[in-house]
């Protein structure tokens, strides 16, 4: 009799296991290739955003990759957010030129309205025609870039009007002959996060620059301004302040009336906001998308 008990035992856990709900899977980020209007096959990794959530289609910085954006990635993937990180064309693993020839970043000219970075403008469209072809429409889609890349995440954002709003980390006046201001101008009344660190004197002069023309354009509710103390790039985004960005994201806007941090004659004082929590108050938690 006992002999028969193992088997008599797998038996109910079978039963059980099929008559069980099933377990949902974790979402899992997949590799894909993004093709561009001119024929660049880009490397790029994808995670699908839950059913309202947003996505990130995140631009990295010149002569790096979409490594630089790790410690963001794992904020989206806990959130639940999604994300479209690739790299640009002679970045990374997009070496491959449309004619099968390889090169990389260090081949491109850094002069000329037409050079090799401001066509990187078509990386950023292959990317939101990626997700379009994928169900996300732009009123879900974020457009965030450092320093190159927030250059090109606002010059595209003005091409595609539908695009919801842009995080743009570290963006300066000129990088390799993209530039910001004009494309800043056409951008519109649309949320925007301007991030940047205090310790690079040209820098974040040029920073204060865009920053009043933002005010301008967009309108002073619509523009959102971090300032670290020191840094420059990707750098301002990592595990520390990470959930300042994404809260940012669900509510993009600021009140009608907002207490200012205090301001110095030179800009902001680094660590402060412009879109700070009054004393007295306690920052609202992180709420999380549904990932069903």
């Amino acid at each position: 009799m006992r002999a028969n008990l193992p088997i008599f035992s797998c038996a109910l856990l079978v039963a059980f296991a099929a008559g069980a709900p099933a377990q949902e899977l974790p979402r899992q980020e997949e590799r894909v290739t993004l093709t561009t209007e001119d024929g660049w096959n880009l490397s790029a990794r994808y995670l699908k955003a839950p059913e309202s959530a947003p996505t990130l289609v995140l631009i990295h910085t010149q002569k790096s990759d979409l490594t630089e954006w790790e410690p963001l990635i794992k904020s989206l993937k806990r959130y639940g957010f999604g994300y479209l990180a690739m790299d640009l064309r002679g970045h990374g693993n997009s070496f491959v030129t449309p004619s099968g020839s390889t090169t990389t970043w260090r081949a491109f000219s850094v002069e000329g309205p037409d050079n090799e970075y401001n066509r990187m403008l078509r990386d950023v469209e292959a990317a939101i025609t990626f997700l379009s072809t994928n169900s996300v429409t732009g009123d879900r889609v974020v457009l965030a870039g450092s320093v190159l890349g927030a250059n090109l995440a606002i010059k595209a954002a003005a091409l595609h009007p539908e695009i919801s709003m842009v995080i743009a980390v570290s963006p300066v006046l000129n990088v390799n002959s993209v530039l910001s201001v004009n494309p800043l101008r056409a951008y519109g009344q649309r949320p925007i996060l301007l991030i940047a660190g205090a310790d690079r004197a040209r820098q974040y002069a040029e920073f204060q620059i865009l920053n009043h023309t933002a005010q301008i354009t967009c309108g002073k509710r619509n523009v959102t301004v971090i300032v670290e103390a020191k840094g420059f790039g990707p750098g301002l985004v990592n595990k520390y302040n990470a959930r300042r960005v994404l809260d940012w994201i669900r509510n993009p806007r600021l009140p009608d009336i907002v207490e200012l941090s205090t301001a110095a004659p030179a800009g902001l004082e680094p660590g402060a906001t412009e879109q700070t929590v009054l004393d007295g108050e306690e920052e609202p938690g992180m709420p999380e998308y549904s990932q069903d």
